[in-house]
């Protein structure tokens, strides 16, 4: 299952041209995050695991900057379990050969339940947060194996560089909520908005949730990785994670409270 795909086509005049004009394109937006361009098809020597699901560049000091992801779903085996596994890199496009910056790698093996990992790819920023031209890409994922529609785990990472990586790590928002039929209302513990231990056990104790594990639904587990972190690192990746966690809150709601559809027993009843 984890086979590695060596892309080794040709690098087609088009793309080159597309890579040689990023720095012509790329602009700074005012939330430091940094405009960026897809690209279907990816250099030769990019090494890509699995199937490629998004591909960007950009420009910073640096030099020509590429971004990839790639997930994987494999089909069950004999015993019945299934595996799955995530992959991002960021090359700098340089001179004949692409160099890789750094690799992220995550996977679920061997899962008795369903397996998943997937990209959520709202998650995906490019940042210049000190303004000194080198940026910082961040992406985040869920991952889970379970039977049953609930929260999963999520993992928003940030690197900043080759050797520097910083993680917010807790759970997301999917299966939070449920439709209560007798209200007609959504139940369930609000949206966190402030995961510190103290204001999780807040929530917890406002809302008598009994035997409610920390992090909460929406929440991450701790700030740790950004002790020594330049402080706009952390400022960003807060209010990106609670960004996130917002719009997933959102549309699993919108979900919940959407009419279902009428069977086909239900449309033929007299």
């Amino acid at each position: 299952m984890n086979s590695v795909q060596l892309l080794r086509g040709q690098l087609r005049p088009v793309l080159m041209g597309l890579l040689m004009t990023v720095a012509c394109v790329t602009t700074v937006r005012a939330d430091n995050g940094v405009a960026l361009t897809p690209v279907t098809q990816v250099p030769e020597g990019v090494e890509v695991r699995g199937k490629q699901v998004a591909a960007y560049t950009w420009d910073d000091k640096q030099g020509k900057n590429l971004l990839v992801l790639a997930e994987q779903l494999s089909e069950r085996e004999d015993d019945g379990t299934q595996s799955a596994f995530v992959y991002a890199a960021q090359y700098l496009i340089d001179g004949d050969r692409p160099k890789r910056v750094w690799m992220l790698y995550d996977d679920v093996q061997h899962c008795e339940f369903d397996a998943a990992l997937r990209f959520d790819m709202t998650a995906t920023k490019v940042t210049d947060l000190s303004g000194d031209g080198l940026t910082q890409a961040t992406v985040g994922y869920s991952r889970t194996c379970t039977s049953d529609v609930s929260p999963n785990e999520f993992k928003l990472i940030m690197h900043a560089g080759k050797s520097q990586k910083y993680r917010l790590r807790g759970v997301d928002r999917v299966g939070a909520s449920w439709w209560d039929e007798e209200a007609g209302a959504l139940r369930g513990m609000p949206l966190p908005k402030d995961c510190s231990v103290a204001g999780q056990q807040a929530l917890v104790s406002q809302y008598k949730e009994q035997g409610t594990e920390l992090p909460l639904p929406g929440c991450y587990g701790d700030e740790k990785d950004f002790a020594k972190a330049p402080e706009a690192y952390l400022t960003f990746m807060r209010q990106h994670w609670f960004a996130l966690m917002q719009k997933q809150d959102a549309e699993w709601s919108q979900s919940l409270a959407q009419p279902q559809e009428p069977t086909e027993d239900e449309e033929t009843a007299p």
